[in-house]
C-alpha cells in the first residue's frame, strides 16, 4: 500500500514534526510505501495545494495533519483545505490537533474553524484523534463513526549525563522540576511559581521554552510574580530551547511537572514519557487515559492549588525519585512510534478499498 503524507506549516513548528515523523517510521513498513509532498508554510497557496494533490493522486490513501494555523488561520485555512480535498483523488485521513472544548453557537457554528471541521467531517474518510476526551468534544460536528482514537506516539531517547546537565544550565545540587513547551497560560506557570515557596529551597522550577510570538510580556509576568513571592532566583526561564539544550534539560529534571488547567493533545508529556522520568500531572480526563494504560504512570494530584501541586511535588522528591520510572518505562513501551503506526496502517487499510 502506498500511502501520501502532506506537509504543511510553520517549519520547526510540533504539528509539522509530527507529520514528518508519523512519515519517517511508516517508511520503515515493508508493507507501505510512503509519498510525501511538501506546501510550503503557513502561507501555502492554494495552487500549490491543488499540485500536492495530484502529486500525490497515485497513493492508495493520503494522510494529513489539520491544524488551521498551519494552513493559513480563519476563512483562508478553510479555502485551502477545501482547494487540496477537492483535488484529491484517494480517501484522506486527517489527524486533527488543538482539539478544544466548543460552547456557544459562535463557536460551534460561526466561527470558520468550526465550519471547516464540520466539513473535513463530511470529506475525509477519517478523522484522528489523540484521546477519548478529544473525540467526546467533537460530539454534534462530525459523525461519531467517523472519529478514531490513535494515542500520541513517544519517540525513543537516549538520556544525557544528569549531574553534568544540571552543572552545565547552572543547576549544579539543585532538584530541578521542570515545564516543557511553549509558555501559555493553560500550562500552570503561575501555579508553579505559587507552589514554590512551599517546597525546600533546593528546588528549582525551570520553564524550559518560550513564550509565543507576540506575548513575551509573559515571561515578564512571571518574573515579577516570582520576585513578589521571593522565589525569583528559584525560577529560571531559558527561551526557544534547541535540540541539544533540550537533551540537557531533560536529562536536567528530577521531576517532571504537567499542572495544565486544560490541554488537547500534549506533546510535551510525550517527550517526558520518553525520559522516563517521574512526572507529576493535573487531574484532566486526557491524563487519566495514560495513567489508565498503565496504573500509577502518572502522580495526579487534585485540586488544581498550589498546596496540591506542592504536596505531590515534595512526595516524589522525598521518596527520593529514581532517574527512571518503572511505571513511565513500561507506558512508554505501549507508546512508541513503531505501535503506534500499527494503529495508522490498520486505519490506512480500512479506508483505501481492495
Amino acid at each position: 500500500m502506498d500511502v501520501g503524507y502532506l506537509h504543511i506549516g510553520k517549519r520547526g513548528g510540533g504539528v509539522r514534526r509530527y507529520g514528518r515523523i508519523i512519515a519517517d517510521e511508516a517508511g520503515r513498513r515493508p508493507d507501505l510505501t510512503t509519498t510525501e509532498a511538501d506546501a510550503g508554510e503557513r502561507d501555502a497557496s492554494r495552487q500549490r495545494l491543488r499540485a500536492c494533490a495530484i502529486e500525490l493522486g497515485a497513493c492508495d490513501v493520503v494522510h494529513v495533519q489539520w491544524k488551521p494555523a498551519d494552513w493559513g488561520s480563519g476563512w483562508r485555512a478553510f479555502r485551502a483545505l477545501r482547494s487540496f480535498m477537492r483535488a484529491s483523488r484517494p480517501p484522506v485521513v486527517a489527524t486533527l490537533h488543538d482539539v478544544w472544548e466548543r460552547r456557544g453557537l459562535r463557536q460551534r457554528w460561526l466561527d470558520p474553524d468550526a465550519i471547516a471541521l464540520r466539513w473535513l467531517g463530511r470529506r475525509a474518510a477519517r478523522l484522528v484523534v489523540h484521546s477519548e476526551e478529544e473525540r467526546q468534544r467533537l460530539y454534534g460536528f462530525v459523525p461519531p463513526g467517523q472519529v478514531s482514537v490513535v494515542p500520541h506516539f513517544v519517540e525513543e531517547r537516549v538520556m544525557a549525563d544528569a549531574e553534568a546537565s544540571r552543572a552545565a544550565l547552572g543547576l549544579a545540587g539543585k532538584r530541578v522540576i521542570t515545564l516543557l513547551g511553549f509558555m501559555v497560560r493553560r500550562k500552570g506557570y503561575r501555579l508553579t511559581i505559587e507552589a514554590l515557596p512551599l517546597l525546600p529551597p533546593d528546588v528549582v522550577a525551570l520553564f524550559a521554552g518560550a513564550p509565543i510570538s507576540g506575548r513575551e510580556a509573559r515571561a515578564d509576568e512571571l518574573r515579577a510574580l516570582a520576585d513578589s513571592l521571593g522565589v525569583g532566583d528559584r525560577v529560571v526561564i531559558t527561551g526557544y530551547v534547541e535540540d541539544e539544550r533540550l537533551d540537557q534539560v531533560l536529562a536536567a529534571t528530577h521531576v517532571a511537572i504537567c499542572p495544565f488547567r486544560d490541554l488537547s493533545a500534549s506533546g510535551s508529556l510525550s517527550t517526558w514519557i520518553s525520559t522516563g522520568r517521574p512526572i507529576v500531572t493535573s487531574d484532566l480526563p486526557q491524563l487519566r487515559e495514560y495513567d489508565a494504560m498503565v496504573p500509577g504512570s502518572l502522580r495526579i494530584f487534585r485540586p488544581l492549588t498550589a498546596a496540591a501541586f506542592a504536596e505531590a511535588v515534595r512526595a516524589t522528591l522525598d521518596g527520593g525519585p529514581p532517574a527512571v520510572d518503572a511505571k513511565v518505562v513500561a507506558l512508554r513501551e505501549r507508546l512508541l512510534t513503531p505501535r503506534i503506526i500499527e494503529h495508522y496502517a490498520e486505519l490506512y487499510s480500512s479506508v483505501s478499498g481492495p
